[in-house]
């Protein structure tokens, strides 16, 4: 019997210790959190009528936005679903299309049928299938910041709303 207490002990002492450093952590983790979302954008910028929306490609500077740039191949049905997903996103100044179906037409036609856009999109038709088409430099790109997606990503426009608001804050860290 004693031999038990002796083994409890040192186990209450260390679920002790396990227990402060976790409360640590989780007080660690809240206060970055907290600083987090003071980056997150006014919920105003994610709401803005339509009227401003469709402006906002002409008189949007190109320091305070970026261009997407998508590689697709084989899933048109898919991609126009995503270059309308993505014309809600706030700072997006243009969307790069690269287009790796050798020898198709591009959707130009169908997306510019559809009726008219806020955001730009350019389909760059490429001459062969490469995954490193993307890289290229493109005369269309006008913006310091670019974002390179995949033709099957779906990101929330809140969450290229903040991961652009991080790189802004990031860019001027750097800068100075």
């Amino acid at each position: 019997m004693r031999c038990c207490h002796i083994c409890r002990l040192p186990g209450r002492v260390m679920g002790i210790r396990v227990l402060r450093f976790s409360l640590v952590v989780v007080l660690v983790l809240l206060l970055v959190a907290g600083a987090l979302t003071t980056l997150l954008p006014n919920a105003r910028e994610d709401k803005m009528p339509t009227s401003r929306r469709e402006i906002k490609s002409q008189s949007k500077s190109t320091l305070d936005s970026f261009t997407l740039i998508m590689q697709t191949y084989n899933r048109t049905d898919l991609l126009l679903r995503l270059l309308n997903h993505y014309q809600a996103v706030p700072h997006l100044h243009k969307v790069i299309v690269v287009w790796n179906n050798v020898g198709e037409k591009g959707p130009e036609a169908l997306w510019n049928s559809l009726g008219p856009h806020p955001v730009p999109v350019i389909f760059k038709p490429q001459a062969t299938n490469r995954m490193r088409n993307r890289l290229q430099v493109f005369p269309e790109l006008e913006t310091s910041a670019v974002l390179m997606v995949d033709d099957d990503m779906l990101i929330s426009a809140q969450d290229l709303a903040f991961a652009f608001s991080v790189w802004q804050v990031m860019h001027m860290v750097r800068l100075l």
